[in-house]
């Protein structure tokens, strides 16, 4: 016979109510971030000629931490953490991380078709499982099964792959392969990171060190200013969208799940950025696309699934740093 508590509940369930409540925010939130960052396609792709790559990423990263910052002091006056007792050379040095993911992309591109590119970056989900195992956050049953689907997806949004893309670049094809451990090195380290700090808190520091990073880049190549109205409202929203939402949002995913989970949510960022470029960029919509999209989704709703299965047959409830900071 089952015995019940107290409250009338069966032992474990409100264990396991808390642990799908966690998954579905962490899926949520990475939902989000992956929205965020999909906008970068539409907001970015206009100001790369005008600005060039470091003086876009120098803005980029400069007027985040700016709004970041004033968030963040704002919530100190109001009796939030100090800022100050974060280990700050640690989210310095992981911005730094940052700066040289997104740099490295870049300079990848120079060397690859964008199609090949595309499919190499991400990679990272498979980086990020295996660096979960290797840290001791093994994957759930069938999680592999899962991220084939993904990389299948992603591979069928690039047609270019199947009517030719020219020779590849070998350097292109490491650099590429490299920016995708890095990534995955970098979602690893920040989820370890959100054990003991705020999102915010993370948030502000990482974008300092990676605005740091860009400044002698842009400076050396002659640092390029947003002249008109327009050119500045784009960057203001290139540093809002795709980089403050998307940090933060991402950060507050891997407070409820995994850095693995949040890393197969991710790839939905290739979907939605095909999905803007037809919206609003005016671009055709090949039906390998739409093909490679939906096997993208699938792949991430059997992900999930795997993940809440799980998570419901653990005895140990959620794993790691899962809601234990709450607030930003």
């Amino acid at each position: 016979m089952t015995s019940i508590d107290e409250a009338g509940r069966a032992p474990g369930r409100g264990a396991d109510t808390t642990s799908t409540q966690h998954n579905t925010r962490g899926v949520l939130w990475s939902l989000v971030a992956a929205s965020a960052y999909s906008s970068s396609t539409v907001v970015g792709k206009s100001l790369l000629g005008v600005l060039g790559v470091a003086s876009l990423l120098l803005w980029r990263f400069a007027l985040a931490s700016v709004a970041l910052w004033v968030v963040l002091l704002v919530r100190r006056r109001f009796g939030g953490p100090d800022p100050a007792a974060a280990p700050r050379a640690r989210l310095f040095v992981l911005g730094l991380l940052f700066g040289s993911v997104v740099g490295s992309g870049f300079i990848a591109l120079q060397w690859l078709d964008a199609s090949v590119y595309i499919v190499l970056v991400y990679l990272y989900p498979v980086f990020v499982v295996l660096g979960s195992r290797l840290i001791g956050v093994p994957p759930a049953k069938g999680t592999w099964v899962a991220l084939v689907l993904v990389l299948v997806g992603v591979v069928l949004t690039v047609p270019e792959l199947f009517t030719g893309v020219g020779s590849v670049s070998t350097l292109g094809v490491a650099i590429a392969v490299v920016q995708a451990v890095l990534l995955a090195g970098y979602m690893l380290i920040s989820s370890r990171m959100l054990e003991s700090v705020d999102g915010l808190t993370s948030a502000a520091w990482t974008m300092l060190g990676a605005a740091a990073l860009m400044l002698p880049f842009a400076l050396a190549g002659g640092l390029q200013v947003p002249d008109t109205g327009e050119l500045r409202w784009k960057v203001l929203m290139f540093a809002i969208l795709p980089t403050v939402i998307a940090t933060l949002t991402m950060f507050r995913a891997m407070t409820h799940v995994p850095a693995g989970v949040v890393a197969m949510v991710m790839p939905l960022e290739v979907v939605l950025a095909i999905v803007w470029s037809v919206l609003f960029l005016g671009e055709d919509l090949d039906p390998l696309q739409a093909v490679g999209a939906v096997v993208v989704i699938a792949g991430i709703v059997v992900a999930q699934w795997i993940n809440r299965r799980g998570e419901a047959t653990s005895s140990r409830g959620p794993r790691g740093p899962h809601g234990t900071v709450e607030h930003w």
